[in-house]
């Protein structure tokens, strides 16, 4: 089967302006002086990594959370990334704005594509928002614990034992699925071990 050039076209455009997440700070790293921080695109990678292990040996569709954690964050080549806070005061978007501003950025990023493409990647992102299927639940769980894992190497960066716990703090809200929460011990136990 072949692809059209007008389709052809719109990856083209689509992939060009998805690319844009390799230069987008991680904020939260940001926020604690982090040298160097990792980007949206390296988030959306380990993520979709380790959610395609985790679904394998889970018995989930390792595919479908593939495409959700890869594009989870697409928004963000227009929106940046708003750091979620374990306090949302401290935050510069309260959490209802930033769900509606992501949103309506993530469907501008889908209209590069055609309607097919657009449409399978909407109803995807739709049922991670939800997170009522359990490859949902994974990959939002392994969303958070992924930053939780980059605390191993950059928690030497960050100077206050507070600063690191807000880390734990606001993942712990969310990471529930006892394989995760396994991992997301281990990571906490090691990283006050070594502080």
């Amino acid at each position: 089967m072949k692809i059209s050039k007008p389709e052809l076209d719109k990856i083209t455009k689509f992939m060009l302006e998805a690319d844009k997440l390799k230069a987008v700070d991680r904020r939260g790293w940001v926020i604690r002086k982090v040298h160097k921080p990792e980007h949206v695109a390296d988030h959306s990678y380990s993520t979709a990594l380790l959610s395609y292990i985790l679904a394998k040996k889970l018995g989930l569709n390792a595919n479908k959370c593939i495409i959700m954690a890869l594009t989870h964050d697409i928004n963000e080549v227009i929106t940046g990334d708003i750091a979620t806070r374990a306090k949302e005061r401290l935050q510069k978007v309260n959490n209802a704005d930033k769900s509606k501003i992501e949103h309506n950025n993530t469907l501008k990023m889908l209209g590069y594509l055609d309607k097919s493409s657009e449409s399978h990647l909407r109803k995807i992102l739709a049922e991670l928002k939800t997170r009522k299927s359990k490859e949902a639940q994974l990959v939002d769980q392994a969303d958070k614990l992924d930053y939780i894992l980059q605390l191993i190497p950059y928690h030497k960066h960050i100077k206050k034992d507070i600063d690191v716990e807000e880390f734990f703090e606001t993942a712990a809200r969310r990471i529930t699925i006892p394989e995760l929460l396994y991992i997301y011990n281990k990571v906490k136990k090691q990283v006050y071990n070594e502080r």
